[in-house]
């Protein structure tokens, strides 16, 4: 999930096998890539509303580790030139065309460049690829675990105190989230098969209470925490009370996200081809919001009552969804950015000569593999 469909750099293709997609997972998708859109639409603006604060803490206390969670669903633990080649056009090639985009309009917005260049980080969202890469790169070595998840969990817990943890190459949130992708690895998107009025009610109360929670969270309450880029040095609990939020942090999230999953998979809510192209959304919506930025506009909205910011808000996060996950965006990104990028990195299959049969030789029969 949430990588580039594959980009093929030759014209040759392969027997089409027909399958059904899952639009329970699509919905999800596309919904979850909303919350990506809209917490950072409002996160410059929640320090001093509660409303909103309240809000994005509750989209925050799930959306990123069920990220992780859904893309490890879909990701194999094979590890073969097949996959190899897939990774290398549906992760590494978006990550390093966004990356050269995003520097190349921060140099043309101000004159030098963004400060991930300076913290040697992947650009904003950007880190979410160069993480699923290393995710997909350990897969195969930890899924041969008996206890994969559990060594992943400690070694977060472990790598939390390390003060050279944080934006640097993505490391820390790369450790933070992996958990949360082997666990979808783990789960598999069956998990959402089963229906049950009991499950049913138990995840809408679970959604219910921790909607209300963070309403009721005291407004001294550090909520960075929920990035995965603070160490618990900078986050001042380098102590084992740090490591405990730190579990109790991994648990909440697990369930409200799981929660939340499984309210959506319910129904059909008709947004299937958003999620199939969410990850055109991830890539794109940061260049939505610094138009809206350098033009004034984020900060007009944000000058109106705190219900009518809100409702603009979503309304503006719904539209920037849309626009991102629309076909001819789908199109453009891969005429323009992806296939040739994919040229350049893929090498080229060397074409075969044609075998020639002798006249004289009868021709091999082809066996049925």
């Amino acid at each position: 999930m949430w990588t580039f469909p594959r980009t093929t750099t030759t014209g040759m293709t392969n027997p089409a096998i027909p399958k059904v997609r899952n639009t329970s997972i699509d919905n999800i998708k596309a919904v979850l890539i909303f919350f990506v859109v809209f917490g950072h639409l409002i996160e410059i603006y929640v320090g001093e509303d509660h409303l909103l604060r309240s809000i994005w803490i509750f989209v925050y206390s799930f959306h990123m580790p069920m990220f992780a969670l859904m893309s490890g669903m879909f990701s194999k633990a094979q590890w073969d030139d097949k996959n190899a080649t897939q990774l290398i056009s549906t992760v590494l090639v978006p990550l390093i065309g966004f990356e050269i985009i995003y520097e190349a309009t921060e140099f043309a917005l101000k004159g030098t460049g963004s400060v991930y260049v300076g913290l040697i980080a992947p650009y904003w969202m950007l880190w979410y690829l160069l993480s699923l890469l290393c995710w997909r790169l350990m897969l195969p070595l930890f899924s041969r675990m008996q206890f994969g998840v559990m060594l992943a969990l400690a070694l977060s817990l472990v790598g939390s105190y390390s003060e050279h943890a944080g934006y640097y190459l993505g490391i820390s949130r790369t450790l933070i989230f992996f958990p949360y992708f082997l666990l979808g690895w783990k789960l598999g998107p069956e998990v959402f098969n089963v229906k049950k009025k009991e499950r049913l009610f138990i995840s809408a109360a679970v959604v219910l209470a921790a909607f209300i929670g963070a309403f009721m969270l005291k407004s001294d309450f550090d909520y960075r925490w929920f990035y995965g880029s603070y160490s618990l040095h900078r986050l001042e609990m380098a102590n084992l009370t740090g490591s405990m939020y730190q579990l109790l942090q991994y648990a909440a999230s697990t369930i409200i996200g799981l929660a939340v999953l499984y309210l959506l998979a319910q129904k059909d809510l008709r947004l299937a081809q958003i999620g199939k192209r969410s990850i055109y959304v991830l890539v794109w919506h940061g260049m939505a919001l610094i138009i809206l930025q350098e033009t004034g506009v984020l900060r007009a909205i944000f000058k109106y009552e705190n219900t009518v910011a809100l409702a603009i808000s979503v309304l503006v996060s719904m539209a920037i969804t849309w626009i991102c996950a629309h076909g001819k965006t789908e199109v453009l990104t891969k005429r323009l950015i992806l296939n040739p990028l994919a040229w350049l990195l893929i090498p080229q299959p060397a074409s075969k000569p044609a075998e020639i049969i002798p006249e004289t030789q009868e021709k091999p029969v082809q066996q049925e593999p």
